[in-house]
């Protein structure tokens, strides 16, 4: 499902939520939407919780992984 991001001065809006139950859901957030922001994931590591807004909603995000074949940044939903 599309979703609107926001990570603190970051906005983007075409992440991508993925999951129904709360400990499988996951953001991809694509680096070519805001490659600022994916310069600043890649800094931080798995244990840093991102605080977030989804579409409106408070969240927090960890970082999974990067994939490479799509250009994106996956995020663990807390």
């Amino acid at each position: 499902m599309k979703t609107s991001v926001r990570i603190g001065a970051f906005e983007i809006d075409d992440g991508e939520l993925h999951g129904e139950s709360p400990g499988d859901r996951t953001l991809t957030i694509p680096c070519k939407s805001d490659p600022d922001l994916c310069m600043q994931l890649d800094a931080w590591d798995a244990e840093t919780s991102v605080p977030a807004l989804l579409n409106g909603e408070h969240s927090v995000l960890y970082r999974t992984r990067y994939d490479q074949k799509s250009d994106a940044w996956i995020m663990r939903l807390a």
